[in-house]
């Protein structure tokens, strides 16, 4: 009697002897300086293309624009923002690479939780000062309309300070965010995976997406706040109406109360669930197709 194999079957058995590679948070932090930059810009652009409407909506009912859903205006300042998210997250993965050997001291260790958190808030911080400006000029051509460059020499007019404004409410923001994404997140769906195997940690998406449903919430809670005064802030850099960050308070919360810091809160928890689980998933899935070497095979 003779057993013949399918061509179907051999080639599952044969793809099933190949090597694959596990991802894992020390594994990342092994990637270069030019690598971590890499993953993070296509994880910016990404992020921008899929979802700049989300950022349109969240930015105009913080400064109470009209709603729409022409993408004409939905689109408009999609260059600024292309560079600002990318280059944002670029050097959050790249001051995150450095923080995590900083804390290592170069050894081959997994870091702690407190330690993936903490780093992610350091990089998300940092990357607050650099960022800063590029996106409040994607929030003037957002709101006034023309080209970036006419937007940037525009800005430039208003004097060399103005690209600062809310830079602080950015740092703040960031810090928490980059927090999430960068620490949070991957903490969370590394404890499902372990803790329930059979079932919120069945695969690595359902373990990513408890994740970012417990990360995204937190993190968009607590850093809106700061978030709603810088985008006022920066929407206004004529001070017609928002000065400093108390008065901007101030005359947000004698609008329409406490709420007013959280104008905008459910675009942008939204685009962060969205956001996280699309980081999460690049970072362990694009990484090791692109810089194979720092991943075992398995």
């Amino acid at each position: 009697m003779t057993i013949r194999i399918s061509p179907r079957t051999s080639r599952s058995r044969g793809l099933r002897n190949l090597p694959s590679r596990r991802c894992s948070t020390r594994s990342m932090s092994k990637l270069s300086d030019v690598e971590n930059c890499a993953i993070g810009a296509i994880c910016g652009t990404a992020d921008t293309t899929l979802l700049q409407s989300t950022n349109y909506w969240k930015n105009a009912q913080q400064q109470r624009l009209p709603f729409t859903l022409n993408p004409a205006v939905l689109y408009r300042g999609y260059g600024a923002n292309v560079l600002n998210n990318g280059f944002c997250v670029m050097t959050q993965f790249f001051l995150n690479g450095l923080t995590k050997k900083a804390l290592t001291g170069g050894s081959d260790r997994p870091l702690t939780a407190s330690e993936k958190i903490g780093s992610g808030f350091i990089a998300g911080a940092l990357s607050g000062i650099v960022c800063g400006p590029i996106e409040l000029v994607m929030i003037q051509q957002q709101r006034k309309g023309g080209s970036l460059l006419g937007t940037t020499i525009n800005c430039i007019k208003a004097g060399p300070s103005v690209f600062f404004r809310g830079t602080t409410g950015m740092c703040a923001r960031e810090g928490i965010y980059c927090g999430g994404y960068l620490g949070i997140m991957p903490v969370v769906r590394e404890y499902v995976r372990k803790t329930y195997p059979d079932s919120a940690g069945k695969t690595e998406d359902s373990a990513r997406l408890t994740a970012a449903l417990i990360a995204g919430p937190v993190c968009s809670f607590a850093s809106h706040p700061p978030d709603t005064m810088k985008t006022c802030m920066q929407g206004d850099i004529e001070q017609t109406k928002f000065k400093g960050y108390a008065q901007t308070t101030a005359v947000l919360r004698a609008e329409t109360g406490l709420p007013a810091l959280w104008r905008g809160m459910p675009w942008r928890l939204f685009r962060q669930l969205c956001a996280i689980f699309l980081f999460d998933k690049i970072s362990a899935e694009l990484a090791p197709v692109l810089f194979p070497h720092a991943f075992p095979a398995r």
